[in-house]
């Protein structure tokens, strides 16, 4: 079965035709000029016999008719044809344009899905260890030993899940009172009630509520980025209870992120690409292809969920966040660029 024509082989052959009718109305112009040469030839030749060459004269000058309405013809022809044609290969050019941009949004859209349904993941993670027994009785009582059983606990959870950097147990005056990677990480007893995420974690109403922050480099934990997961840790693990501390998850962005954008499958043909992640602001938050690195903010169209546009020299695809069953986003956007 041949293979399906694709918008770049109608294009080309609707620059072959373009050219092989310009050729073609450039023949029949040298053939209607030689016509009229022989014409002119012919009335010279009748006016030089004279009354013997009058019928000749009256063929040779139809003969100068017929190859000037061949020529108008001609030319008619060619304008016409060229006009359509170009016509036709600027709808094609158009054509392929957009259906590249839609490719783009697409891709785009992949990436912002996929971090989504990663991201509702990890709001489910730290409502559920919220009520872990082990940590509920070291956030009430905050002696020794419940707080070295809350460490261990907290490292067989990060044992399991490798998608964090560390998960902490917070006091209500913001302490860190443990966390599951001591020997790593040694945060116990640092501050961290200036935290942007702290107070409207503690202000969660219950049980379902969680706070998902932003992507920040921490210095508590060596420079890595992290997007902290916080929800309070409350009295009995009741849905109301008292909030007795709070449990914080750090979720190791850049790795997550990358595998994501990796996943996007580019092909060869699509020239140079480039994937980001980028915030409500613009801001990138990750980045995967060449030079795509040294790009820190992108600006999209104003008051768009998604589309693509030329920016840049190239084209590029955005698509906000549409979220994932209880996780509604944070306004975040996949985007893909082809220079």
């Amino acid at each position: 079965m041949p293979p399906a024509p694709t918008l770049a082989s109608i294009a080309s052959e609707t620059r072959d035709a373009s050219e092989i009718t310009g050729v073609t109305v450039d023949r029949i112009a040298q053939i209607t000029k030689q016509m009229n040469v022989l014409g002119l030839n012919a009335r010279i030749e009748a006016a030089r016999v004279g009354q013997q060459g009058a019928g000749f004269a009256l063929v040779a000058e139809e003969v100068r008719k017929v190859s000037g309405q061949i020529g108008e013809i001609a030319n008619q022809l060619g304008e016409t044809l060229k006009a359509r044609l170009s016509g036709l290969e600027q709808m094609v050019s158009q054509l392929s344009i957009a259906a590249t941009g839609t490719r783009l949004v697409d891709c785009a859209f992949t990436a912002v899905d996929l971090i989504d349904r990663n991201l509702y993941e990890r709001s489910c993670d730290v409502r559920w260890w919220a009520t872990d027994a082990d940590l509920i009785a070291a956030a009430q009582h905050q002696d020794r030993d419940r707080l070295r059983r809350a460490g261990q606990r907290l490292g067989v959870i990060l044992d399991a899940y490798t998608v964090y950097s560390d998960i902490w147990l917070v006091a209500p005056d913001g302490r860190v009172l443990a966390n599951g990677r001591p020997g790593r990480y040694p945060v116990t007893g640092a501050q961290v009630s200036d935290a942007h995420w702290f107070s409207p974690a503690m202000a969660v109403h219950d049980g379902d509520g969680f706070v998902a922050g932003d992507v920040e480099i921490s210095a508590h934990l060596g420079g890595r980025a992290t997007m902290a997961w916080a929800t309070p840790v409350r009295m009995g693990g009741a849905r109301t209870g008292a909030v007795i501390g709070l449990l914080v998850t750090q979720f190791d962005w850049a790795p997550q992120a990358e595998a994501v954008l990796k996943s996007l499958r580019f092909c060869d043909a699509d020239g140079e690409m480039r994937g980001y992640l980028v915030d409500a602001t613009g801001r990138v938050l990750a980045a995967r292809g060449p030079g795509a690195e040294r790009v820190t903010q992108l600006a999209l169209p104003a008051d768009q969920a998604k589309g693509w546009c030329a920016q840049g020299g190239g084209l590029i695809g955005f698509h906000r966040t549409e979220g994932f069953e209880t996780w509604t986003g944070k306004g975040w956007f996949g985007v893909v660029e082809r220079r």
